[in-house]
């Protein structure tokens, strides 16, 4: 059956043309009803019939008369830019639609409109008026607004984080990261995408890691945090705090891992140096009892033999205060290196100057650079301050044409010294008959701290004492002392 729009219903202008609806009752009884929001318009914008629907979205009531109203009067807030495209569609034709179209009502609240608008034509082809489908939409606009703003506090959350943050799937895939665990692993977007969780972790970490994830997916734990390498970009160790979540899906299943990366390298390398430096000084404080204990011991030692060896007072006096003072001067020179250790010839200088004073032409030294352990230097020097002692009472020092020659080689392959005190130029020697403290104190310093040995030859032309000693390559690492 053909429809036809005519005039002769309704008055529009104060006793002008009617227009009349040639319809079926049907027809408009089924337009009022249906589950649309429709309303149809003369090219005057003049109502000719609206669904109920139509009009309870707009707040009115449902079975309000409509027919031959002017739609701007209805609705006067309606925009001047739905006016503008009302008269286009009426002039132009073709069909114009929104998803979602603000439209703010006369109490100011807005609402969200999808409409769809297109004329209709009557028999002759001409526009004879509108056809206007609408849909309230606000509330899936607010929930998609309410939507999109969790997404941007999610992304703002995720991307701009201080800490990595990362989505997993539940085999271990990297599925999304943020820009900052790219520049703590030094991988980017895109080789993330290709990597998993487990060719990141350290293989001795990874172990600790699975089981925790296991028990996180069997529902046995709600989270857990764990510190753990990552392997970096370059095969670098990388500590990092790791604390992980799951997130399921609407059935219940693992959907995938939220996990936070915090740096903590700085933390271990400085908890790492406090531990060095604790174990240096506990190292140092051993060594320092044991170098204390030793040095006390030899001055002990020293002062007993002295006294028991010299009845005058004053000589035992100026006696020990030599030892004494050639004991301080090795004491000043492993000072100054920080007790690594000490050079064997500027040992052997300092404990000759007292001695020699000025006169360093009536001796000379000769031999390879050999470094000498803390103890060891300690030794040595009181060693060559009996010798420089025996010297000037009785040998080569006691006269101004005596002088003293002193060699050593360094057998590199066994740290084995051979080292030899030569006099020349002194007063006849004539072999001891007894041993004197000098002579028990070369062999004790060379068999205690050297390992080694001493032998005296009493030569009429002069003493010669020749020494064997071990003398470990110095190392490149320090001692306590040294790192203090």
């Amino acid at each position: 059956m053909t429809e036809r729009w005519a005039p002769g219903v309704g008055e529009a202008d104060g006793g002008g043309a009617a227009l009349q609806v040639s319809a079926h009752s049907g027809v408009l009884t089924a337009l009022s009803q249906a589950p649309l929001g429709i309303a149809i318009f003369d090219r005057e914008m003049r109502y000719l019939a609206a669904s109920s629907r139509f009009l309870t979205e707009q707040g009115l009531p449902g079975d309000l008369p409509l027919v031959g109203r002017l739609h701007y009067d209805v609705f006067p807030e309606i925009p001047q830019r739905w006016r503008d495209i009302h008269a286009q569609t009426l002039r132009y034709g073709g069909e114009l639609s929104h998803d979602a179209d603000p439209f703010v009502r006369a109490d100011g609240h807005t609402d969200w409109i999808r409409w769809s608008l297109k004329p209709w034509r009557a028999d002759d082809g001409e526009i004879g008026g509108l056809v206007l489908y609408t849909e309230s939409v606000t509330p899936s606009v607010q929930a998609r607004a309410r939507l999109e703003a969790a997404e941007a506090r999610y992304r703002a959350v995720f991307d701009q984080a201080a800490m990595g943050v990362a989505r997993v799937s539940p085999d271990g895939q990297f599925l999304e990261v943020n820009d900052r665990l790219c520049a703590i692993l030094g991988y980017d977007h895109q080789e993330f995408a290709a990597l998993t969780f487990q060719q990141l972790t350290y293989p001795d970490d990874l172990d600790s890691n699975l089981a925790m994830a296991e028990a996180l997916l069997a529902g046995a734990i709600e989270t857990y945090s764990l510190e753990k390498r990552y392997i970096a970009k370059g095969g670098a160790l990388t500590w990092s705090n790791l604390t992980v979540s799951l997130v399921r899906d609407g059935v219940g299943e693992p959907d995938y891992f939220v996990s936070i990366i915090e740096d903590i390298g700085v933390r271990k390398r400085a908890e790492a140096e406090q531990k060095r430096y604790q174990s240096q000084l506990r190292l140092m404080i051993n060594e320092l009892n044991h170098r204390v204990k030793n040095t006390l011991a030899t001055v002990q030692s020293m002062a007993a033999q002295t006294l028991r060896s010299e009845a005058e007072p004053d000589l035992a006096y100026d006696k020990l205060e030599a030892r004494l003072l050639g004991l301080s001067q090795v004491h000043d020179v492993l000072t100054r290196e920080r007790w690594h250790g000490a050079d064997l010839q500027e040992v052997i200088e300092q404990a000759l100057s007292p001695f020699v004073g000025a006169a360093l032409s009536r001796t000379s030294l000769s031999g390879p650079t050999v470094w000498l352990q803390p103890g060891a230097a300690l030794s040595m020097a009181l060693v060559f301050h009996e010798l420089a002692t025996n010297a000037v009472k009785y040998g080569a020092l006691s006269v101004d044409q005596g002088r003293i020659d002193i060699a050593w080689t360094l057998d590199r392959l066994n740290d084995t010294l051979e080292l030899s005190w030569t006099e020349a130029g002194g007063p006849p020697v004539t072999k001891p008959t007894r041993k004197g403290f000098g002579s028990r104190l070369i062999e004790r310093g060379l068999r205690g701290e050297l390992h080694g040995t001493a032998s005296m030859d009493y030569a009429p032309g002069g003493l010669v004492c020749t020494m064997r000693a071990h003398v470990p390559q110095r190392q490149d690492t320090p001692s306590a002392f040294g790192e203090i």
